[in-house]
């Protein structure tokens, strides 16, 4: 299992009564609070999609799905109350029964889970081959947790090398991130947008929701950086190509530039051969309805030009309108324009091959 920074976990249950649901409300503040990125249906009011294609959406986007087993949930998902109830749990069962039967019964992503060891009786049959969680207690909970993280405690260690005389010293670990995990998680990244003709540069905006954490990340970057990027310390990339399962779009990737990083290491006594560098990215997926045409004016006018403005935007929810921070904006010439197919296991974006299946081929238009 590869490891994880905060993955997305969707979480699928039946409202048998109220303190279950308040015992599901509880379970998923605890994983946000530890940094999973739990979705619930009690966190949303009224999806703009509508429930099904939340439903159906928040299925493809998580890392994992847990699927609590409970007497209501079997019975929902096994066509055993009358109809009209329970529609919400049967079409999420159907949605999982699905996913495991395109994926040949090959199973990762959804996990069964109880409240009550007399609950395993309740777990979907498609599931009970799989291992399951009980959290009524809190080592059950700690080997779920480990498991989102895709850290397994009691892994075998490879067969190591014999001892030399003297023995190697251990690399040294260098963590660099332009990524405040913290002010990003409370500003909430909502995708890219574009700004063309009325500013001398086109501008790459990247929209949050809290206007507070999104300044806070740009005058951070502004602190270190200055208003120029001139060593190309942030990396952003914008990756295109299908996914299997993900609506059309492109992936936008931030973070940092390698390269300068481990500069920076050297430069603080870190030798290359013997140092291991930790990088931090955000990740996003858009997904433009306007059939790529403001992305590709974008494109046209970055290669004229050869540089951009990066920088912050306020989106509305509510309206869908987005407002920019210009006085916030970053100077920038490197902006990675690649194809997922070109994407390799090894690669600064390999990230986005663990997130997804298998992507579709590249053909050339």
């Amino acid at each position: 299992m590869a490891q994880q920074e905060n993955p997305i976990v969707f979480i699928s249950y039946s409202q048998d009564s109220l303190s279950f649901a308040d015992q599901v409300f509880s379970f998923a503040n605890k994983l946000r609070r530890e940094g999973i990125d739990a979705i619930l249906d009690q966190y949303e009011e009224a999806p703009s999609e509508g429930w099904p294609r939340w439903m159906e959406n928040s299925i493809n986007r998580a890392d994992y799905v847990i699927v609590i087993g409970s007497k209501g949930y079997y019975n929902k998902i096994y066509g055993n109350v009358e109809l009209g109830k329970g529609r919400g749990v049967k079409w999420e069962g159907n949605l999982i029964y699905q996913k495991l039967y395109m994926s040949d019964t090959m199973n990762d992503k959804y996990i069964p889970v109880v409240f009550d060891e007399r609950d395993l009786e309740y777990i979907p049959t498609p599931l009970q081959g799989s291992t399951y969680y009980n959290i009524s207690n809190e080592d059950g909970y700690d080997r779920l947790y480990w498991r989102l993280r895709g850290i397994n405690t009691k892994e075998k260690p490879p067969l190591g090398k014999l001892r030399p005389l003297p023995e190697k010293e251990r690399k040294n670990l260098f963590i660099t991130s332009m990524i405040d995990i913290e002010a990003w998680n409370k500003a909430v990244w909502r995708g890219a947008g574009f700004v063309l003709g009325y500013m001398p540069l086109p501008a790459l905006l990247l929209p949050f929701v809290n206007e507070k954490y999104a300044i806070k990340i740009f005058e951070d970057w502004i602190k270190i950086i200055g208003r120029d990027d001139k060593k190309e310390d942030i990396r952003i990339a914008l990756v295109e190509g299908d996914v299997p399962g993900e609506a059309s779009g492109y992936y936008v990737v931030v973070g940092n530039n390698i390269d300068e990083a481990m500069k920076r290491a050297e430069k603080g006594g870190f030798s290359a051969d013997e140092t291991m560098i930790l990088n931090v990215s955000r990740i996003i997926r858009a997904n433009p309805r306007d059939n790529f045409q403001s992305f590709n004016y974008f494109k046209e006018a970055y290669y004229q030009y050869g540089e951009y403005m990066l920088m912050p935007a306020v989106l509305n929810e509510k309206t869908g309108e987005i407002k920019p921070l210009p006085h916030y904006g970053i100077h920038k010439k490197q902006l990675v324009y690649r194809h997922i197919s070109d994407i390799t296991e090894n690669d600064q974006d390999a990230i986005l091959l663990q997130k997804n299946k298998p992507f579709s081929p590249y053909k050339p238009k």
